[in-house]
């Protein structure tokens, strides 16, 4: 499920400082992704299903455009 923005935002803010890395071990849609990038954190993002992986790419690089650092790793082995 899409989490909205304003929902993960207190956890993000709470749990990171300024600089800091989230880590998100079932990255889903991106979400935390996006609110660490849009209050200055780092974020470590993983998912297993490659749809979901897509839809992340996605909408991080539709919400933070050129401002938004995304470096994607595919380390999935078959």
């Amino acid at each position: 499920a899409t989490f909205p923005m304003d929902l993960i935002e207190p956890c993000v803010l709470a749990g990171c400082p300024v600089g800091g890395t989230v880590l998100d071990p079932f990255a889903g849609s991106g979400t935390t992704g996006i609110v660490a990038a849009s209050n200055d954190r780092d974020a470590i993002l993983l998912e297993l299903n490659e749809d979901y992986i897509k839809l992340a790419l996605d909408r991080m690089k539709s919400k933070l455009g050129v401002f938004g650092d995304i470096k994607y790793n595919d380390c999935v082995t078959k």
